[in-house]
Order: structure tokens, then C-alpha cells, then sequence
């Protein structure tokens, strides 16, 4: 399956949709053939088809800190001092390609969806290198924190 140009804005409502929320088309983007999606808090996805429609490329486009109630406690601020240093910096993008043809006949908006389930904890954990999934080893490291304490003697 390939995606035109034309066929952007269709997988876009498609996967806006799908996403949940209020991400919505973004009225204000530039109509460069890529489709861009934002969210209330200023999270944005976007992607193009490249290579006559055979890959699209995604990115995704980091948003403004959460702002720290004024009367938090200390162990609040290194908290979200913590979280704002691991999250994806406002104005910064994570990119990602994907091809869509495939041995199945699937439609560009499934696989889509399918790659930003990998590329949106980016917006939380911000990879440090191309191919780092940190949010894989917070998962591990949970577990593995979980079955320690299940292994310890009582």
C-alpha cells in the first residue's frame, strides 16, 4: 500500500481519531503534503510520505513543561525536576520512519498508529540516541524490581 499526498489528510482525521483525546488536524500548518496533529497541551505529531508513498516518515514535536504549583513541597520539585529532565524539550522532535508496503494489504493508518505506539513515550522519555527506547528499561527495571520482591525471603 502506498499513501499520497492526497491520502495525508484522510489518515490524519483516521488516526486523530484512533489517538483519542483532542488531538486534532492542525488548521494553521502548511499544506507541504504532511500531515500535522496537535493535542491541547501542545504536543504535535507529524508525518510525510517520502519515497513515492512507499515510507512515511513521523516526527514528533516535544511541548512547554508543566508548571509546578507555587506552594510544592520539596520532594514535588525534585519530582518534577526528575520528569522535566527526561521528557522531550518544547520545540524539539523525535523522528521516526516506517514503510507501509507490507505483505498484507493494510491501510496507511494502521500502520501508522502501529509506529507511533513506539515513537509516542518519546514525549515522556526522551530517547538518547537513535534506537534507545527508554521507556523498555523502565519497564524492565519495574519488573525486575517486582520479582525481586516477590523472590525475597519474608
Amino acid at each position: 500500500m502506498l499513501i499520497t499526498d492526497a491520502a495525508v489528510r484522510e489518515t490524519a482525521a483516521t488516526l486523530a481519531q484512533s489517538l483519542g483525546g483532542d488531538w486534532t488536524l492542525d488548521p494553521e500548518a502548511p499544506a507541504d503534503g504532511a500531515a500535522h496533529l496537535i493535542y491541547s497541551d501542545g504536543r504535535a505529531i507529524s508525518f510525510r510520505p517520502i519515497f513515492g508513498g512507499a515510507t512515511v516518515q513521523l516526527w514528533i514535536t516535544g511541548n512547554a513543561t508543566p508548571t509546578l504549583p507555587a506552594g510544592a513541597s520539596p520532594a514535588e520539585r525534585a519530582a518534577h525536576e526528575a520528569h522535566v529532565a527526561v521528557r522531550l524539550p518544547e520545540g524539539h522532535r523525535y523522528n521516526k520512519a516506517t514503510t507501509l508496503v507490507t505483505d498484507e494489504e493494510e491501510e496507511p493508518a494502521a500502520i501508522i498508529l502501529r509506529t507511533l505506539e513506539d515513537l509516542l513515550p518519546a514525549f515522556e522519555h526522551k530517547p538518547r540516541y537513535v534506537g534507545h527506547k527508554p521507556w523498555i528499561d523502565l519497564f524492565d527495571n519495574a519488573l525486575a524490581a517486582v520479582t525481586a520482591e516477590e523472590d525475597a525471603p519474608r
